[in-house]
């Protein structure tokens, strides 16, 4: 294994549970004599430290030679992934299947052709039952290499099996493939171009979509082939900012785990993603229509269930995806719902859970959870709070991260500093914002709105901003009826802000009206 790099070690060894060191601790010293460990007190070393370079390992285990370090790594590491295989593998049952083909083509290296046959077929069960199609074609073909090979005593009645099963399966293999692929493709389009701005942007990737997607029969397609259709989908709505459809395409998603049970059991993570999506369209939909919020409640409810139930065989990375998505709701529902208030209470233990996950965690998913951090404080009326946690955003210099994201909160700046009522500095701020948005971010037609609305305020007195704030009113009144202008308002509701403003009640108030009122 080509793993030397002290930092990928050091990681290795801190992901490790109390039991997979202790797992790894017993396995090491059992095929190892006396003279071979020490790579175990290399181990034992690494796990003490909290820092870690090849200068300190060199000075703290005095039987090591420089020359040997790379060697030692690379064997250390190579040792402890065998022996989380050993652990996994009664939990995974892909591993198995490989294991199980290993055997078979080790029985078949010795001549026990017959021995490697029954265990081929043992692998073979498996992989149909978990829905494993292309290691089921591996399998397939191996088995007809058995039996052109060698007298088996099945008879002609295998043979006709074998290639019935490697026709169809290469049929299964070839459409999920493409499903795969387009997946890839529709996802790559969003990274690309984003979300649809305009009726041809919409055509463009309505036709790209078609035009990419294979012929298939729904009703024969495998618990594989289906998520990948359905996630595509989803990206394809979630492109054309049709979350109606968006949602559709989400339960789709989440039912046909549900119709094959050992799919949530070996990647929880696909099914979790699935009812992020449900609860992210729906939440869309509701925050742009004002519409019933009861579905995203009960969805809500149901992905935080999924959780507790699931959480004690959560491995690491199925953790920090539940956390993701499970807190990403929970902040959304007071977006929702208007209770800010009761949204600061809980957000101690979502920061200690970013907090946590860190190290584990891109500098995407913390982005927005600062970004909702400091919209929550702002819908309580803690501009200051609000502030603080933009700064978290703004300070950050990383080219080309999220650069949708930094203008929005940059927007939430100014509305902040508006709500503080810090006026003298008002006319710098909004050059800063301003600069920004020239240099790096394509407006929006809600986004030009926003920023001549202060633009024209900063320099009038406090008696003359409800004229221009009702300007702004009916701006954002008409622009909301635009299907291409949705976006804006999902990241921050600037209608409940302005009508706070011109009401001179708390936002959370307006929010909580406009929920009882019918959609």
């Amino acid at each position: 294994m080509p793993i030397s790099q002290t930092d990928q070690l050091f990681k290795l060894i801190k992901s490790l549970t109390k039991s997979e060191k202790r797992n790894f601790t017993i396995y090491a010293k059992r095929i190892s004599s006396s003279d071979e460990l020490k790579f175990i007190q290399l181990f034992e070393f690494i796990d003490k430290q909290k820092i870690l370079n090849d200068k300190i390992i060199l000075n703290g285990i005095a039987d090591i030679e420089k020359s040997q370090l790379s060697n030692l790594k690379r064997h250390l590491y190579t040792q402890i992934m065998t022996s989380l295989r050993m652990i996994h593998i009664k939990k995974n049952s892909s591993i198995q299947v490989r294991e199980y083909y290993d055997f078979a083509k080790i029985l078949y290296g010795k001549g026990l052709y017959l021995q490697s046959l029954k265990i081929v077929k043992k692998a073979q069960d498996l992989a149909r039952k978990n829905g494993y199609d292309i290691m089921l074609l591996t399998l397939i073909e191996f088995r007809k290499l058995i039996e052109a090979r060698h007298i088996t005593r099945t008879g002609a009645f295998a043979n006709n099996e074998l290639t019935a099963l490697a026709d169809q399966n290469i049929d299964q293999v070839s459409v999920m493939i493409k499903l795969s692929n387009l997946r890839l493709m529709i996802h790559g389009e969003y990274i690309k171009y984003g979300h649809v701005k305009d009726q041809q942007g919409f055509q463009r990737v309505e036709e790209y979509f078609y035009n990419h997607l294979p012929e298939f029969d729904e009703d024969s397609l495998g618990f594989i082939s289906k998520s990948y259709l359905y996630q595509s989908y989803v990206w394809l709505y979630y492109i054309q900012l049709d979350f109606s459809r968006c949602y559709e395409a989400a339960v789709k998603w989440v039912n046909a785990s549900k119709d094959f049970p050992q799919g949530i059991d070996r990647d929880p993570d696909l099914f979790m993603r699935g009812y992020h999506y449900m609860l992210t369209s729906v939440y869309n939909v509701a925050m742009y229509s004002a519409g019933n919020h009861s579905k995203y409640l009960t969805h809500l409810e149901e992905i935080e269930a999924f959780r507790k139930k699931n959480y004690n065989r959560f491995n690491d990375n199925s953790k920090i995806i539940s956390f993701m998505y499970v807190h990403h709701g929970r902040l959304n529902r007071y977006f929702l719902t208007g209770e800010f208030k009761e949204g600061v209470k809980v957000l101690p233990r979502t920061i200690k859970r970013i907090n946590r996950y860190r190290p584990k965690l891109d500098d995407h998913r913390i982005l927005v959870f600062y970004f909702k951090i400091a919209w929550m404080y702002f819908g309580n009326n803690q501009p200051d709070m609000t502030i603080q946690y933009l700064n978290k955003i703004t300070n950050q210099h990383i080219e080309n991260l999220r650069a949708d994201l930094q203008g929005y909160s940059r927007l939430l700046f100014l509305m902040a500093h508006y709500d503080l009522e810090n006026y003298d500095i008002m006319d710098y701020v909004y050059k800063r914002v301003k600069r920004f948005y020239d240099n790096y971010q394509e407006k929006n037609a809600v986004q030009e709105s926003v920023l001549l609305f202060f633009k024209k305020v900063i320099s009038l007195p406090v008696s003359d901003h409800q004229k221009h704030l009702s300007i702004l009113q009916a701006e954002l009144l008409r622009l909301k009826d635009d299907p291409f202008e949705i976006r804006p308002f999902l990241y921050l509701n600037f209608p409940a802000w302005v009508e706070a403003k011109l009401s001179n009640i708390p936002m959370a108030t307006i929010i909580k009206q406009n929920l009882l009122q019918p959609s």
